[in-house]
C-alpha cells in the first residue's frame, strides 16, 4: 500500500483541537454580524453533536446518502441568498460556516484535515473583509494556535499508525509540544505586525459586490427625502460616524454641525436637488482633493470615520475646502455636497479641511441677502400655498431694516412658538400641505418641519434659502478625545444666501429636546466609552492603514534614517553634530532600542532552537546510521517512512549492511513509538554497520 492510499484510508476521531478552531473562526464572523442568527445557532448544534459523538460516531454521520444531499442543499442555501442581493462575500460566509459545522459531523474516513482547515482559514479571510471588530485579533490568534495544532497532531497520528504503533502518539504529543507550537504561533503574529507597515493595500474586489438582487441597502441620507424621513433615521440609536479634531478649535456640542445634503427644490411634502445631475470633482482624494478655493479666515481640520450611508455622502464641519482619504471618485452636486458612492456600503475615513459657515450678525447687517449668480430662482421657489402662509412672512419682517435682521426674526419665530417632537401631529390631513398645518395650526414637530417652515417664511419675504440635512450634537469621548454621533442626532437646518458672506447657518428648530442633556457618565457608559475608542483606535491605525498612510509612513522612516545618518556622517568629517543639544536622543534612543531587541530575540530563538536539538526525538545512533549510509545510496526523501528508506537503500548496501540498517533502524522505530530503549542493542548493530561499511 502506498503512503497516499494509506492516508486515504485514515479512520480516527477528530483532534479536540479542531473544534476550537472551528469555533474560532465561526466567532470571527459572528461578530461582523453579517450571519444570520438561525445559521450561527445550526452551526452551533452541528459542531456541539460532532463533539459530543467524536469518539463514538453515530452511523448516520458515515452515511454519504445523508451528508452529500445536505452539502448540496447548502450550497443551495447561499446561492439564494446572492441571487436575492446578499453580497457575494456574506453568501460565502454562510456557506462557509454550514460546511464547517457539516465537516465536524462528517465521520467518515478522511485523507488529511487540510479541507477543514482551509474552510476556517477561508471564514477568517472573509471576515477580516466584513468586520474591523476588537474582537477579531484575538480570534485570529486563537484560530492560529488551533489550526497548526490540528494539523500536527492528525500528521503524529498518521505517522504513529503507519509506524504500528498507535498509542505511540500519545507520547509524542506533550505540553511541552503544544508550548513550542503556541509560541512559534505567537511569533508568527509578532512577525505580521512588523511586516504590516510594508504590505499593499488590497481590497475585496468583486467578492464586495452585490448579487442579482441589487445591492446592499443600508441606513442613511437621500438626495431626496419627505418629511418624516429624517424622523425615522432619529430613532436609530447606532453609531454614524466618529470626528477626531485635528487642527483649530472644536465646537461644543450644542454649536457643532455636519453638513451633508442641502435641498433646493420643495413641493410642499417633499425635498431634492436640482437639476439632479453631478460632476466628478478632479483630482485623486488619496494625496488631497481641493473641494472650493480657500479664502483667509478660520480653518477646522478634523478626521471623520464615517458609518456606511446609502447616498456614499462626505459630511464636513461647515464649507468643505479639502478632503484626503481612500474614497475613490468623488462627485459634486448642484448644491454643492459631496459623494463617493464607491464607499456607500463601507465605513471609511477621510481627513476634512473646512471653513465655518456662519458670520456675526454685525457682518451681515452690512451684506445683503442675495441668490448665487448661476442659481437663477431656484432658492426662491415656493409651491402653492394659502396666502396666510406669506402673510405670516410678512409680518414676522415687518419695520426691519436689513435681510440679516429679517432672517434671524423667522428664526427667532420659529424657536419661540414652535415644541420639538420626534413624534409630531399629522399635519396635512385636511388635504393642505403639511407646512401649511404646521405654521398656521400647530407648530410641532420635529426638525425638518422647522427648517421647511423657515425655509418657505425666508423664501416668501425674499430672502433666497434651502434646507440642509446632517448631523448635530454628538458625545464626546472623553477617553480618547473625540466625538461619537449617532443616527438620533440626524439633523435638519437652514441656509441663507449672502452676497458676500455666501451660504449662512441657521437653525429655527428649538434645542431643548433636539440635543442629549450631559450627564455623569456611569461605570457601563464609560465601559463602552473605552471599547469606542479602542475601536477608533484599531480602525485608524490598522484597518484604515491605507496606501497614501503607508507611503507616509515609509516615507517617515526614509527621512528618520537620514536625521540619524546625517550627524553621525558629519561628526566623521569633524564637523560639530547639531544633536548634541539631545533633540536627536529620542530617535536614537529608540533606534538602540529596536537593535537590542531585536538581539534579544535573536538569542531567544537561537536558545531555543540549541534546546530542540539536544531534545531531538531521533536518537544519535540512528543519526550516525543515516550519515554512515549516505554516500552509499540515495538519500531519504522527506515524504518516505524509515522503513521504506531502509528497503530502498539495500540494493546499494548489500546484504550485510542492508541486515544492520534494517536493525538499527526497527531499534530506532521501537524507541521512538513505543518507548523501549535498548542503547546496548542499538551501539552494537551501529559496530555491525560501521564494520560492513568498510572497505
Amino acid at each position: 500500500m502506498s503512503r497516499r492510499e494509506f492516508r486515504a484510508d485514515l479512520d480516527a476521531p477528530r483532534p479536540a483541537a479542531a473544534f476550537v478552531m472551528a469555533i474560532a473562526a465561526s466567532l470571527t464572523l459572528a461578530v461582523t454580524r453579517q450571519i444570520a442568527p438561525a445559521v450561527l445557532a445550526v452551526a452551533a448544534v452541528a459542531i456541539a453533536l460532532g463533539a459530543w459523538r467524536r469518539e463514538s460516531p453515530h452511523p448516520a454521520q458515515r452515511s454519504p446518502w445523508l451528508l452529500n444531499p445536505i452539502l448540496g442543499a447548502i450550497a443551495a442555501f447561499a446561492l439564494a441568498l446572492w441571487i436575492q442581493g446578499a453580497l457575494a462575500m456574506v453568501a460565502l460566509a454562510h456557506f462557509a460556516v454550514l460546511t464547517q459545522a457539516l465537516q465536524l459531523l462528517d465521520a467518515r474516513p478522511r485523507r488529511s484535515e487540510f479541507l477543514l482547515v482551509a474552510l476556517a482559514l477561508f471564514q477568517v479571510v472573509l471576515a477580516a473583509n466584513l468586520t474591523d471588530s476588537l474582537l477579531f485579533p484575538p480570534l485570529l490568534v486563537v484560530f492560529s494556535m488551533a489550526a497548526v495544532w490540528t494539523l500536527m497532531v492528525h500528521t503524529l497520528r498518521a505517522e504513529a499508525i503507519e509506524a504500528g504503533e498507535a498509542s505511540a502518539v500519545r507520547g509524542v504529543v506533550t505540553r511541552q509540544l503544544l508550548g513550542m507550537t503556541c509560541t512559534a504561533s505567537l511569533l508568527t503574529v509578532v512577525l505580521a505586525l512588523v511586516i504590516f507597515p510594508l504590505l499593499p493595500r488590497i481590497r475585496a474586489g468583486a467578492f464586495v459586490s452585490g448579487g442579482l438582487g441589487g445591492s446592499l441597502a443600508v441606513s442613511g441620507f437621500s438626495d431626496r427625502i419627505e418629511l418624516g424621513d429624517l424622523g425615522r433615521i432619529r430613532l436609530d440609536p447606532q453609531l454614524a460616524m466618529r470626528v477626531d479634531t485635528l487642527r483649530g478649535e472644536e465646537p461644543p456640542p450644542e454649536s457643532a454641525y455636519w453638513r451633508g445634503l442641502a435641498f433646493d427644490h420643495f413641493d410642499g411634502r417633499r425635498w431634492s436637488v436640482t437639476p439632479a445631475q453631478r460632476s466628478i470633482v478632479p483630482g485623486s482624494a488619496e494625496i488631497g482633493l481641493a473641494l472650493a478655493s480657500e479664502r483667509r479666515g478660520q480653518r477646522l481640520v478634523q478626521r471623520i470615520v464615517r458609518e456606511p450611508v446609502t447616498s456614499g455622502v462626505l459630511f464636513s464641519a461647515g464649507r468643505g475646502l479639502r478632503v484626503q482619504g481612500a474614497l475613490g471618485r468623488v462627485e459634486r452636486d448642484a448644491n454643492g455636497a459631496f459623494y463617493a458612492f464607491s464607499s456607500a456600503p463601507e465605513r471609511i475615513a477621510y481627513t476634512l479641511t473646512s471653513a465655518p459657515d456662519v458670520a456675526p450678525d454685525e457682518v451681515l447687517r452690512r451684506d445683503r441677502a442675495l441668490a448665487p449668480r448661476a442659481a437663477g430662482e431656484r432658492f426662491l421657489q415656493l409651491p402653492e400655498l394659502s396666502p396666510a402662509v406669506r402673510e405670516l412672512a410678512g409680518r414676522l419682517v415687518e419695520g426691519l431694516d436689513t435681510d440679516a435682521e429679517r432672517a434671524r426674526a423667522i428664526e427667532a419665530h420659529l424657536r419661540r412658538n414652535g415644541r420639538y417632537t420626534d413624534a409630531p401631529p399629522a399635519h396635512g390631513q385636511d388635504g393642505a400641505s403639511p407646512i401649511e398645518s404646521f405654521l398656521l395650526d400647530r407648530t410641532e414637530g420635529h426638525c425638518e418641519y422647522f427648517a421647511s417652515a423657515m425655509v418657505v417664511l425666508a423664501r416668501a419675504a425674499g430672502l433666497p434659502a434651502r434646507l440642509v440635512n446632517g448631523f448635530a450634537g454628538g458625545e464626546h469621548n472623553s477617553i480618547a478625545g473625540f466625538v461619537e454621533v449617532r443616527q438620533s442626532d440626524a439633523h435638519t437646518w437652514v441656509e441663507v444666501h449672502y452676497e458676500e458672506a455666501g451660504w449662512v447657518r441657521y437653525d429655527p428648530t428649538p434645542s431643548d429636546l433636539r440635543l442629549a442633556g450631559a450627564s455623569a457618565l456611569s461605570a457601563r457608559d464609560r465601559l463602552a466609552a473605552l471599547q469606542s475608542a479602542l475601536e477608533f483606535w484599531w480602525f485608524r491605525n490598522v484597518i484604515d492603514y491605507d496606501r497614501g498612510r503607508q507611503m507616509a509612513a515609509l516615507r517617515g522612516l526614509w527621512l528618520a534614517w537620514h536625521a540619524w545618518r546625517g550627524p553621525r556622517a558629519q561628526e566623521t568629517a569633524g564637523v560639530p553634530s547639531p544633536s548634541r543639544d539631545g533633540a536627536g536622543l529620542p530617535l536614537r534612543a529608540l533606534g538602540w532600542a529596536a537593535l537590542g531587541l531585536a538581539v534579544a530575540g535573536s538569542l531567544a530563538l537561537a536558545t531555543r532552537a540549541g534546546r530542540a536539538r539536544r531534545a531531538s526525538p531521533v536518537p544519535h545512533y540512528y543519526r550516525e546510521a543515516l550519515r554512515l549510509v549516505a554516500r552509499r545510496g540515495p538519500r531519504r526523501r522527506a515524504a518516505a517512512t524509515a522503513r521504506a528508506h531502509a528497503v530502498a537503500l539495500a540494493p546499494a548496501l548489500g546484504p550485510e549492511a542492508a541486515a544492520a540498517f534494517t536493525r538499527v533502524t526497527e531499534l530506532y522505530l521501537a524507541e521512538r513509538f513505543g518507548g523501549h530503549a535498548a542503547q546496548a542493542e542499538a551501539a552494537a548493530a551501529l559496530r555491525e554497520l560501521r564494520d560492513s561499511l568498510r572497505p
